[in-house]
């Protein structure tokens, strides 16, 4: 490994990478350093300010978990690098910045047991009430209702199809996952439906009447196929979100403060009991359970798709929004000790495929928290404790 000769040399390198100025032969020279574990003694040690210490680690970060970086994505993309080898963290309570320099000689309590993540699970559950397990389930046919056939294709999502026109629009189906749980399928419209863990989504086996309407819990995105003469729309707490041809996602979770609708393409109504909305490309609306007041703000579009790309991604982010995000994916229960209170928030990235003890080692790196693994409880301890 050869490292750029000096620290004016490496200032440079970076300044102008963050400006996007850098050289075909500089962008050569700053990729074999900056994607290396030699840059993480190295980063900090080279002068830029705060802000500019800031920006260097988010696409250092963004790198390790396989997401391109906004402003460098006209010239380049950045390799993937296994998210297990060196892991950063900042902590947004300042500008200092926390990460590992040496490898970590003291055994964590977390890493004598461990639990895999979750994966592609979920139920469906027909008009006549039959459950069907469909990560157990054979691909190829699973039922047909109404002259609708639905079927497992081969790769494990569920479609449906058939005469839409003859079809019985009275019956209705659902699929739910349980945490750790995951799973696409193809409504009968064409309509694209990814559900996080812990969500669910109730449909008509056909759209076969002046609408298209469906219900979800949870978390769900959507790439509605678009049809000006029967409305896409769908009912969660009292919203109802309106499709004008589009891509978007929706976290209404029970256990979130608030619930999400992020819009990634094209346009959606927003409707609630006091209040309707046309969202843009980039905007997010934000409302409190219960609370007729609707926000819209921008959108951080890679954060509010990270599951979907089976990343997690935390953007100052609170550790129990972070354990929450945990509890769901791994399938477990967090316990707190009595009296903790740990108000830091984190900036960080790994693969959702990564065991659980990657992402607690991600935390504990910060050295004011630690874990430990219980069966399928994780209790969160402050460190030294």
């Amino acid at each position: 490994m050869t490292i750029p000769p000096n620290r004016n040399r490496l200032q440079k390198l970076a300044r102008n990478y963050l400006k996007g100025k850098l050289t075909v032969s500089e962008q050569q020279e700053f990729d074999e350093w900056f994607l290396s574990d030699d840059a993480q003694e190295t980063i900090i040690e080279i002068g830029l300010t705060p802000q500019e210490h800031k920006r260097l680690m988010l696409a250092r970060i963004h790198s390790e978990a396989g997401i391109v970086q906004q402003e460098a994505k006209k010239k380049w993309l950045w390799p993937r690098i296994a998210a297990a080898a060196s892991v950063i963290i900042i902590l947004s309570y300042g500008a200092f910045l926390l990460f590992p320099v040496k490898p970590v000689k003291k055994q964590m309590a977390h890493t004598v047991q461990d639990i895999a993540p979750g994966g592609n699970k979920a139920v469906l559950t027909l008009a006549n009430g039959e459950k069907v397990q469909l990560n157990g389930t054979k691909n190829g046919f699973v039922a047909k209702q109404g002259g609708v056939t639905i079927a497992k294709r081969e790769d494990g999502q569920l479609s449906y199809t058939g005469d839409q026109a003859a079809a019985n629009g009275e019956l209705f189906n659902t699929v739910e996952t349980p945490r750790g749980g995951k799973y696409q399928l193809t409504l009968a419209d064409g309509t694209i439906a990814i559900l996080d863990a812990a969500s669910s989504i109730h449909y008509p086996v056909a759209f076969n009447g002046d609408q298209r309407s469906v219900q979800i819990t949870g978390q769900v995105y959507f790439e509605v196929v678009h049809d000006a003469r029967k409305p896409f729309k769908v009912s969660v707490k009292g919203q109802v979100i309106e499709d004008l041809g589009t891509k978007f996602n929706i976290n209404a979770y029970d256990d979130e403060p608030v619930i999400k609708t992020t819009l990634v393409e094209g346009s959606i109504g927003l409707r609630t009991s006091s209040r309707y909305i046309i969202l843009k490309p980039g905007q997010q609306a934000v409302n409190s359970t219960g609370n007729p007041t609707t926000n819209v703000v921008a959108a951080d579009i890679e954060d509010a798709l990270a599951w979907k790309n089976d990343k997690f991604l935390f953007n100052n982010e609170p550790l129990e929004s972070i354990m929450r995000k945990v509890s769901r994916w791994y399938d477990v229960d967090i316990q707190y000790q009595k009296g903790f209170n740990l108000k830091e928030s984190y900036l960080g990235g790994l693969t959702r495929y990564s065991n659980v003890s990657q992402v607690l080692k991600m935390l504990e790196i910060t050295g004011e928290v630690r874990f430990e693994i219980d069966g399928k409880t994780i209790k969160v301890l402050p460190k030294g404790k």
